[in-house]
Formats: structure tokens, C-alpha cells, sequence
């Protein structure tokens, strides 16, 4: 009896909460009266709009001779309510019928699981798809078919996403075990479903508010110890890859907008932690001249993916800036692969215009510390310059790529990340989810442990110190989490200056063995001298390793056993895994436990260009040195042994060339043939992990704790 009665005021709830919104008449979903009719208005003049509505129009027609188009219902629904022709609902409502009656939508793999998985992302799907074409057929409903539809749609799949995702009763997924895209995606959808049948559905209030609260959940999740998930958001970024950030979230903001345009007056608690969402995709992204906008593709996400859907859907949520409508018109554009193009049904109503676009006004640089992500840019000119670094969470959609790094320049990719395949090819798991795919230092061919794929990685990387002073950039790379099987530090610092990436290893082991460092070039690649040479159309870089020796400058190494040596490796293409390419590594030959390497990779104007920063090494007592010489500036860079941390409490006081420091990392340019002792030469300093520098008479820099800053010239004070 007890229990009957709690049904019953269950039930009274539900009734209530359905009532206060009964009001709101179909289609209300997305498709709305006031969207369909801004389109047809714009179809009688707008060439571009036309155009792209035959495209869907056309998909729409495919659609009525096939039996059962479950998968482009929102093609057949927008072309019912442009034209009201009732052969696209007929067809609605047939598809509906049919997928009602089925007695599962999951593979056998699936549903063999124990406990059964009755519902992932097919079913999502099915549930979107669903909800569009009854909401935009509603109105040609007698009473008895909304109920029935509505019931088949229930039957379809919100019966069983409810059961496995979100009923008190009986779910038993969690956000810590299946808290990525798949929640975003099978909870959304099933939300999106329950407000379409919303009057007809007795259970459907007690489902969006369900879904609501489970997603709240999804996006503000800190992250665990004892299952080592990380945080979801970052400042708005997701860390499973550009491609599923842009799924997932999108997902989300398919519920968050249809129960916004069902109910304005729903709170949305969570909407500022979205806020930032739409800056991940701008700062990820490589403005060029080329077919489509690039993005950095760490983990399983692909060059060509974007954040598009994400930033129409932001737009449409009135999370507004113009740098949005920026990002969007660089990969309309393009002839990528978009995910909400305007030739779709959601893209022809969602799409906004340009004519506000503008450059991004954000920051050059960025790090999402927690996710370990970070870019560094010189400018957001299409053809530039752009850094990608990876140092976070590794498993599932986040490779064993702890430290690795891309580079674009003068518009194209130069070096690159091996990419993925499809996930059963034996290949994924064996090599392009591994540090080998990767642009890392390895020890005795190891940095990551290969059972990181599916265990986690139980201390992440992380990066650190992000400086950006217009000419120097500097970042901290700590892989030690990640490498800990093999390495008792794993420290790599990028530091930018003008046009040379200095990328510095600091490392130390357990063992005696030898190291490596792996570079993924794209384009033609070769050794020539001390460097080896990477040209890709109009773009080019020599890499040059400088500490702790250079490459044999010919190919007679015999007599040059204590220089680096240079090996080519053949490794699957990217999606085409039936050819290879070609990486390669830098060996230092030496066995040893503690090791420093600097390389140097040096930006060209182009592949055939002579006017190249000159780079090489300055020797000195418990330092390694860089000289950079480039168009009248030099610019001398060292590193400072003693203050490695090497040895408990000792100090690093260290005098580099007449300064006194305790960096870690120093740094001064001056212009070629001036005195560099003298303060008033100093165009500018980068002090990395200092407290002071200093000479008599002159304190440049002063405070207590290290600090990572670049000091402009003209700001050096006399004492």
C-alpha cells in the first residue's frame, strides 16, 4: 500500500509539472514556427539559402523511397513544414511505427554485456531523430495517433536509455565509469525525446528533469582518484580531442536549446561553465589559405575537425561574441567536413551571419592546465605560426602522446601527430595510440606503458609557467606522471624566441640506457648536415639538435661515435593503414641515467630560403648554451645546471657572462656588434625559474619565490 501511494503522489508530480508548460503548442523542438517561417522568406530571394534547401530537400525526397530512413528524419520533417505536402508525414509517421515496434536498436556485442546494454549511442540517435519528425508532424495528429507516436517513440528508445542511464531503479551507468561522450550523447537524446512527447507521456517530466540534473552532473564533474578520471571541463575545453569535445558538447546543447525553446523559463545552472566553451575551438584551430581550417588533432579527433556545431549552438543558446561568427565563417569557408553546415536542417536555421564577424580579440598564447592542453601562436593572420602542446590525461580517446607537440607554419602542418585509425584495427592499439606515434623522448624506445589505453594514467602529465612576451613564449611540459614506469623526471620546456622553438629535456631515470627523441614530419623530410630538413609546399623547418651534441654533419658516423645519430622508422598511415610513412628519431649513443637535450627547430620563410636564424651551442661551466644570430639580433639562451634540483637545497646561484642569477633558464637578446654586459644593450630578458638577476650597480630582477617572466629592456632599473 505504502508503495502505491508514493506512485500516486508520484504521479500527481508529473502531472503538475507537465501542466505548467502544456500550453506551448508543436513544433517547439527546433524546428519552430518562427524559424520556418524566417526560411521561407528567406528562400523567395536569399540564392545561398535556396541553394542549400535543395540540398535537403533533395535528401528529403531519397528518403520517402526508402523503408526506413530512421537516420534523416529532420530532413523529411523540414521539408513537411516547408511545403506541407503530407507524403513527408505519412512517412514520419511510418518510420516512427516501425521503429516502435522493434525489440531492440543495439548490436548483439552490446546487449551480451552483463548487465545488458540496451541503449548507447544508436539509440540516441534514434531518440533525436524520433523527436524531430513527431514534433513536426504533431499538428496533422488525431489525439489517438499523438499517443500512439508518442508511445512507439517511448517503446524505441527512451524505455531503454531511462533503464540503463538514469532510473533510480535501475541504471548502472555512472559519469566516473561512462561520464564522456557517450553520457552527453544517451542522456541528451533521451531528453530531447521526453520533451517532444511531453503531453502524451505521462513519465516524461520525471525524464527532463532527470536528464537535466544528470547532465549538470556531466559538466560540472571534478574528476576522481579512485577510477582517475580527470575534471570534464576545463574552462570550457573537454579533453577527449577537438572531434569528440565538439560530439559531446554539441550533444549537451541539442537538450540545453530544445528545453529552452519548450520552457524559457527553466533554470540552466551550469550555463557558466559554457561560457568559455567556444574560445577551446578558436585557440585549437589554424587559420590559412588552404581547402578547409585545421585544427590540432591530439587523441582520436582528425585535422579537419571543428567546434562548429558547439559555437551554433552557443549562438543560439545567446552565449554571443564575435569572434564566434569569426571562427564560423573560416570553416564554412573551407570545403571540410562540417558538422552543422547550412545545407542541413539545424545549419539552414542555425546558421548566423557573418557580418559581425571579427578577429579574435583573445590572448595569443593559452594552457588548459588541467586538461594539459596548450597553444602558442604569433599572430591570428591566416598562414602564421602555431604550437600545439599535449601534456594531460591519458586513456580511451587521449593517447600515450604526454609532451608531444604539433607545429603549423606559413600554412601548413610541418610536424605532425601519426593520427588514428579505426578503433578494432589491430594497429590503433598497437601503435598510433602509443608513445611511438608521437613527437616524444623515449628511454630504451619506452615513455608510456602500452596498458595506459585502457587503465588510465594514474599520475597525468601536466603543463606549467605559461609565458607569453610577444617575441619569447615559454612553457613547462612535466611528462614525469605518465613516464614514471621508466623515468624518475621527465621535464620538456618549450621556449619560442622570434623564429626558433628551443625544445628542452630534462631528464633523469632509474636505470642506465639510452634515448630518443621522436619526430612525425609531414611533408618531405631529409638529413642535410647537422639538421634534418622538413619542407611542406611553401612551409619549412630544420630541426637541429644542439645539446647534448649535434647530428654526425656527414654520413661517415664511424669516426664520430659520441655524436647523435639519426634512424628512420616506417610507420601506418593515418586511416590508411595499409601504406607507411616515414619518422624519425635522434639517438644519443651514450648510456647514461641523467640527460639534457636541446633542440632547436628553426622556422623558414621557405623551403628554398637562405636567410635562416643562425643556431649553435655556447659551452660553459655547469651550463648549456644556444646562440641565436638573425637580422641584426642576437639572442644567447642558457641553461643553468646547478639549478636542476639535482641535489636537495643546494642553491643555483650561477654568473652567466657577468649576470648573477639563480634561473633555471636565462635569456637576453641584444643587436649584433653591442656589448652585452652592458644593461642599456638588453633589448629584452626571459628569467626562467629565477628569483634574481642582477650585477653590481643594476638589479633587474628581483623576488623572493622563482618566477618565470620576460622583462622588456627599457624596464631594467638602475639601483
Amino acid at each position: 500500500m505504502k508503495s502505491n501511494r508514493i506512485l500516486f503522489l508520484l504521479l500527481g508530480l508529473l502531472v503538475v509539472g507537465t501542466a505548467s508548460v502544456s500550453a506551448q503548442q508543436h513544433p517547439y523542438l527546433y524546428f519552430t514556427d518562427e524559424k520556418v517561417s524566417l526560411l521561407k522568406e528567406q528562400l523567395k530571394s536569399d540564392s545561398q539559402i535556396k541553394a542549400a534547401y535543395a540540398e535537403i530537400e533533395q535528401v528529403a525526397r531519397q528518403a520517402l523511397k526508402e523503408s526506413n530512413p530512421h537516420g534523416r528524419l529532420e530532413y523529411v520533417a523540414l521539408a513537411y513544414l516547408v511545403s506541407g505536402d503530407k507524403k513527408y508525414a505519412d512517412k514520419i509517421k511510418g518510420v516512427i511505427r516501425t521503429m516502435g515496434a522493434k525489440e531492440s536498436l543495439e548490436a548483439r556485442d552490446m546487449l551480451n554485456r552483463k548487465p545488458a546494454w540496451t541503449s548507447t549511442l544508436p539509440t540516441a540517435h534514434v531518440n533525436f531523430q524520433l523527436a524531430i519528425g513527431f514534433d513536426a508532424v504533431y499538428n496533422d495528429l488525431s489525439p489517438d495517433e499523438r499517443i500512439e507516436l508518442a508511445q512507439a517513440i517511448y517503446n524505441a528508445g527512451m524505455r531503454t536509455t531511462w533503464n540503463d542511464w538514469l532510473s533510480p531503479e535501475t541504471r548502472f551507468h555512472a559519469i566516473n565509469s561512462m561520464g564522456h561522450n557517450y553520457w552527453a550523447s544517451c542522456t541528451a537524446m533521451m531528453g530531447v525525446a521526453a520533451i517532444a512527447v511531453a503531453h502524451e507521456i505521462p513519465e516524461a517530466a520525471r525524464c527532463i528533469d532527470r536528464v537535466a540534473e544528470a547532465l549538470t552532473g556531466w559538466v560540472t564533474f571534478p574528476g576522481d582518484v579512485l577510477q582517475n578520471k580527470p575534471r570534464n571541463f576545463d574552462n570550457g575545453a573537454y579533453y577527449e580531442s577537438v572531434s569528440y569535445a565538439n560530439y559531446g558538447t554539441s550533444q549537451y546543447l541539442y537538450f540545453r536549446l530544445a528545453l529552452q525553446n519548450y520552457d524559457s523559463t527553466r533554470t540552466w545552472p551550469e550555463k557558466e561553465q559554457l561560457a568559455h566553451a567556444a574560445d577551446y575551438y578558436l585557440y585549437m584551430c589554424y587559420p590559412s589559405t588552404g581547402d578547409y581550417l585545421p585544427s590540432f588533432y591530439f587523441g582520436d579527433s582528425s585535422m579537419s575537425a571543428n567546434g562548429e556545431a558547439v559555437l551554433k549552438l552557443l549562438w543560439a543558446l545567446d552565449i554571443r561574441k564575435p569572434d564566434m561568427l569569426w571562427y564560423l565563417a573560416q570553416v564554412r569557408k573551407g570545403q571540410q567536413k562540417e558538422c552543422m553546415p547550412i545545407n542541413t536542417p539545424m545549419g539552414i536555421l542555425y546558421t548566423p551571419g557573418f557580418a559581425d564577424a571579427t578577429p579574435p580579440s583573445l590572448p595569443l598564447s593559452t594552457s588548459y592546465d588541467e586538461m594539459g592542453w596548450a597553444s602558442m601562436r604569433k599572430s591570428w593572420e591566416e598562414n602564421s605560426t602555431l604550437l600545439g602542446i599535449k601534456c594531460g590525461h591519458t586513456w580511451n580517446h587521449a593517447h600515450a602522446d604526454a609532451g608531444s607537440f604539433i607545429l603549423f607554419h606559413n600554412g601548413e602542418q610541418v610536424i605532425k601527430d601519426a593520427g588514428n585509425c579505426w578503433y578494432p584495427n589491430p594497429l590503433y592499439r598497437e601503435y598510433f595510440f602509443q608513445s611511438q606515434a608521437h613527437n616524444v623522448l623515449l628511454f630504451d624506445g619506452k615513455a608510456q606503458p602500452e596498458e595506459q589505453q585502457y587503465k588510465g594514467s594514474l599520475l597525468d602529465g601536466s603543463l606549467h609557467h605559461l609565458v607569453d612576451g610577444g617575441n619569447i613564449k615559454y612553457i613547462l611540459a612535466d611528462v614525469t606522471g605518465p613516464t614514471a614506469r621508466y623515468f624518475a623526471k621527465n621535464h620538456r620546456s618549450f621556449l619560442w624566441i622570434d623564429d626558433v622553438i628551443l625544445v628542452i629535456d630534462d631528464v633523469r631515470t632509474y636505470d642506465y640506457g639510452t634515448f630518443s627523441l621522436l619526430f612525425h614530419p609531414d611533408g618531405e623530410s631529409k638529413k642535410q648536415g647537422i639538421d634534418i630538413c622538413i619542407a611542406n609546399k611553401q612551409s619549412a623547418v630544420n630541426i637541429r639538435p644542439i645539446w647534448p651534441e649535434y647530428l654526425t654533419e656527414s654520413d661517415f658516423e664511424h669516426d664520430f661515435p659520441d655524436n647523435l645519430k639519426l634512424k628512420m622508422h616506417q610507420g601506418a598511415i593515418a586511416k590508411k593503414t595499409d601504406e607507411v610513412e616515414t619518422y624519425c628519431s635522434v639517438i644519443d649513443p651514450a648510456k647514461q641515467q641523467r640527460a639534457k637535450f636541446i633542440t632547436a627547430i628553426i622556422l623558414k620563410d621557405s623551403p628554398d630560403t637562405k636567410d635562416c636564424p643562425q643556431v649553435s651551442r655556447i659551452s660553459g661551466d655547469e651550463l648549456l648554451g644556444v646562440r641565436i644570430a638573425h637580422r641584426g639580433k642576437v639572442t644567447e639562451v642558457y641553461l643553468n645546471e646547478r639549478a636542476d634540483g639535482h641535489i636537495m637545497h643546494r642553491n643555483s646561484n650561477h654568473v652567466i657572462n657577468g649576470w648573477d642569477t639563480d634561473a633555471y633558464l636565462l635569456a637576453y637578446s641584444y643587436k649584433e656588434d653591442t656589448d652585452s654586459t652592458k644593461t642599456e644593450n638588453i633589448m629584452e630578458w626571459f628569467v626562467g625559474y629565477g628569483s634574481y638577476l642582477r650585477k653590481p650597480g643594476n638589479i633587474v630582477f628581483d623576488s623572493f619565490a622563482k618566477q618565470f617572466v620576460v622583462l622588456n629592456g627599457s624596464l631594467n632599473r638602475e639601483d
